[in-house]
């Protein structure tokens, strides 16, 4: 008897969680467990996070989401999935010199990967070096020159710090 009451009411949870709209809704393929993030320019404060969608599919580990916080109305931004270590101090002194997107936060989940809250940049209007390498179209030589010329000043604005990344 008491086996027939534990099915049923099993049954009975399983059909309202079917049928009643839950609490929170999210948009399909983005991740749950990041709902808040720590901001780094208001000290300790924290900003909320409503993942929209995946800007492109190519992209796994980027989240075009909505920032809000009591000193930022909504915000879009992207959220950027690292499973290793990153430094907030170069992405920051990149940005600060105009190389990076700025980076307005991040949020640690234990066993998970760091979600790093930065300034939104359309992905449709940017072009990875490999995917440069793999286009059909090959660049003109001042292309080249002039990418030659951007992978210098970077390397320069690293070197002031003597800060390494590991893609140069």
């Amino acid at each position: 008897m008491r086996m027939c009451f534990d099915l049923c009411h099993s049954h009975s949870i399983a059909c309202r969680l079917v049928t009643e709209p839950c609490g929170t809704s999210f948009a399909p393929s983005t991740p749950r467990i990041y709902k808040s993030c720590t901001l780094l320019e208001q000290k300790g404060e924290k900003g909320t996070l409503t993942f929209v969608s995946r800007p492109n599919d190519a992209y796994k580990r980027l989240f075009l989401t909505t920032l809000s916080s009591p000193s930022l109305s909504d915000l879009q931004v992207l959220v950027k999935l690292v499973p290793r270590s990153y430094s907030r101090d170069v992405h920051k002194h990149m940005a600060d010199n105009g190389l990076a997107p700025k980076l307005y936060g991040y949020a640690e989940v234990q066993g998970a990967p760091t979600a790093y809250v930065m300034e939104y940049l359309d992905l449709s209007l940017w072009q990875t070096l490999y995917q440069l390498s793999k286009s059909k179209k090959k660049p003109r030589k001042p292309t080249v020159s002039q990418l030659r010329g951007a992978l210098q000043e970077i390397i320069t604005v690293l070197d002031e710090k003597s800060y390494v990344h590991g893609n140069l």
